[in-house]
């Protein structure tokens, strides 16, 4: 029988200490500032970050150091384990997953790769169930079959306000968000299986609140079984919005225990910036 331990990234939001207690390994991404890089949630908090974005500064983000990862696999290995889960960042935004693989192989331990397609919530949702799965003696192969489908017809729907923010990292040109911005242009995005784990530009929505509508009504629509279906709504200092979704969703049915608030986790909120709201949705496992 394999020895798998669940290893996973702060792109999650699981803080060590949640990590430690569930019994999965997590490793800190990294946030760079000028010249200066902190290990996320060890020794920068995502209030910090917070108020640095809110600040106009702009960070950029990167996989945990080598070292970090290379040091954890080969603890686990001397632990007894013959086997490493990885729930990291998804390989669409991030290399974290591809050096776990290369760091796996020359220590010469087996790295199942299990990528959500998407990071915060499910990304920590996905890394829970498949400890759980390991707490119930499942093979890496069962694992997989019962998670991936549930990835495949997930979704995240962001809702970006913070259009001077996307223009100052170069997602946005400067005539774009300046024209978005006297049309009243709001984008809405998404990141899931079918982008292959990218940020891709769903729909553009003239209107704060007709966005809304228009992203709710799709997400609904998305969902096959919104009675077993978990909702994750998270944000950066946007209440408002979540608090609209979640009446949105019960209205629809959605049992009021299926749904979860959240803060964005410190290195999506980087790309996002300030009073962004985001819906996450998998079906339950």
């Amino acid at each position: 029988m394999e020895k798998i331990a669940v290893v996973t990234d702060t792109g999650s939001n699981m803080s060590f200490e949640e990590g430690e207690r569930l019994g999965i390994h997590v490793l800190p991404l990294q946030i760079t500032f000028g010249h200066t890089a902190y290990q996320d949630l060890e020794e920068i908090t995502t209030e910090q970050i917070y108020q640095r974005l809110k600040n106009k500064e702009l960070p950029k983000t990167s996989m945990p150091v080598y070292s970090r990862i290379e040091t954890l696999f080969k603890k686990l290995q001397a632990d007894g384990y013959d086997t490493i889960l990885g729930v990291p960042l998804t390989s669409g935004l991030s290399t974290t997953a591809a050096t776990m693989q290369s760091v796996a192989q020359e220590i010469g331990i087996s790295f199942v790769l299990l990528d959500c397609f998407s990071t915060c919530q499910i990304q920590k949702y996905v890394a829970i169930q498949a400890k759980k799965l390991v707490n119930a003696h499942k093979s890496s192969k069962e694992i997989l079959e019962c998670l991936q489908p549930k990835i495949q017809n997930a979704n995240s729907i962001i809702l970006v306000k913070d259009l001077e923010h996307l223009k100052r990292g170069g997602r946005l040109t400067p005539m774009a968000a300046k024209l978005a911005s006297l049309l009243k242009i709001f984008p809405i995005l998404q990141i899931n299986q079918q982008t292959n784990g990218k940020i891709d530009v769903f729909s553009k929505v003239r209107t704060e609140s007709k966005a809304y509508q228009f992203a709710l009504e799709q997400a609904i629509q998305q969902m096959k079984d919104i009675q077993h279906t978990k909702a994750f709504l998270i944000h950066t200092e946007y209440q408002e919005g979540v608090d609209l979704m979640k009446k949105t969703l019960l209205e629809a049915g959605m049992p009021e225990e299926n749904i979860q608030f959240e803060v964005i986790s410190s290195v999506i909120a980087v790309h996002t910036g300030m009073k962004c709201t985001c819906l996450q949705f998998i079906e339950e496992v």
